[in-house]
């Protein structure tokens, strides 16, 4: 008996069949693949139902008066009501260590700890979770807003925009109404109780004079933030003398009732103060980025602001004697540097200092109507007869 074999043909019948079955198999399971992966849309959902799951469980501790135990909290979330107890236990856990990277202080009260619980519980440690309320006294209300006023001052720029701000925050909370300058409306059904008042008053300048002033400051603060050399006309206030300066500019202090730019003077060769409102064409020196100077690390901001005015170095110094009478008595425990020397003569006492602001020593000696005399000291006697001169000329003949 013979036996016949299959023709080829047959056999790439036979493979061809089994090609497509293969294929048609792998479509069906791609298709069923693609089915049950998760869409965008899908995972976006899914976070979204999270983060409100993690809100409503930060609501729900917080709301609670005792310890929240693990199946009083199942109760309220499907999130964990899983077949598998284990997986919901895990999606807690996974809830609970993200809340605390994000800074809730959620703790877990044992039965040990607290004798009125049968079960341990979750809460939320409310001294470390809510921010201390600031109560502010009238008075540190009233230094702020002094504060801010003076920053307020400045002409132009955002300045009185951000200080109006922050004044409407300082007072958001406040049972009374501070008396200020600035211009917000706030109603309070609070009566009214007894504050400190903080009245402040700024002269008007020309509305040019502003400007130029807002955009001198603004050069200054950025050559101060990066540390670069400024440069500027300076005119000086007595004999108007006018200099190119180049400063190194340490900081900005707010002085007698003027802004003051306190720097190392090229010029001159050490620190010294000038007027933001005597200074034209201030120029930053290009390369932000790359500082021109160092500020020295003896450097006191503090210490350099409260100096006496008489130690202030603004024009060339010059060796001085004056003379205090027992009614200028109260000057004589001022500070007018580390050099000067007081010598008791008869009922007053003569200071020997070197003067390098003028204007502020003139000021004094006028204030002091005859109780100060200058015994040495050329350009400051010359400096007072000019403002004395002055004052003759605009009320000698009695015009107001």
């Amino acid at each position: 008996m013979t036996t016949r074999k299959p023709k080829a043909s047959s056999k790439v019948a036979a493979k061809a069949g089994t090609a497509r079955t293969g294929k048609t198999a792998a479509s069906k399971a791609s298709k069923a693949s693609r089915a049950s992966k998760p869409s965008k849309a899908d995972k976006d959902d899914a976070r979204g139902d999270r983060s409100k799951r993690l809100l409503d469980l930060v609501m729900l501790l917080l709301r609670a008066r005792t310890p929240v135990t693990y199946r009083e909290i199942r109760e309220q979330f499907p999130g964990y009501q899983t077949t598998n107890a284990e997986a919901g236990l895990r999606a807690f856990e996974r809830d609970k260590a993200d809340l605390l990277d994000l800074g809730v202080p959620i703790r877990y009260i044992t039965p040990e700890e607290d004798d009125s619980l049968e079960d341990g519980g979750y809460i939320i440690d409310l001294k470390r979770f809510r921010m201390p309320e600031v109560r502010l006294t009238a008075d540190e209300v009233s230094a702020l807003v002094l504060a801010a006023s003076v920053a307020r001052a400045m002409p132009g720029g955002a300045y009185p925009k951000i200080v109006d701000l922050a004044l409407k925050k300082l007072a958001f909370d406040l049972p009374e109404q501070p008396d200020t300058p600035t211009e917000f409306p706030r109603t309070t059904a609070a009566p009214p109780r007894e504050v400190t008042p903080v009245l402040v008053h700024f002269p008007e300048r020309r509305v040019q004079a502003a400007k130029e002033m807002a955009e001198h400051f603004a050069t200054l603060e950025s050559a101060i933030r990066f540390r670069k050399r400024a440069s500027m006309t300076y005119h000086a206030a007595g004999a108007g003398t006018v200099s190119q300066r180049e400063v190194d500019p340490y900081a900005l202090i707010y002085r007698e009732g003027a802004w003051v730019l306190a720097g190392w003077c090229h010029l001159r060769k050490e620190v010294r103060s000038f007027r933001v409102d005597r200074m034209r064409d201030v120029v930053m020196a290009p390369k932000p980025k790359s500082p021109d100077f160092e500020r020295p690390t003896d450097f006191d901001v503090r210490a350099h602001a409260s100096r006496s005015p008489w130690t202030f170095a603004i024009e060339p110094p010059e060796a001085v004697e004056l003379e205090l009478r027992p009614a200028a008595a109260d000057l004589v425990h001022d500070d007018f540097g580390s050099g000067a020397e007081r010598i008791p003569e008869g009922e007053g006492t003569i200071v020997h200092y070197t003067c390098a602001n003028p204007e502020f020593a003139v000021s004094k000696i006028l204030a002091a109507k005859g109780a100060i005399v200058i015994r040495k000291g050329d350009a400051l006697r010359r400096r007072l007869a000019d403002e004395l001169a002055a004052v003759a000329a605009r009320y000698g003949d009695g015009d107001a």
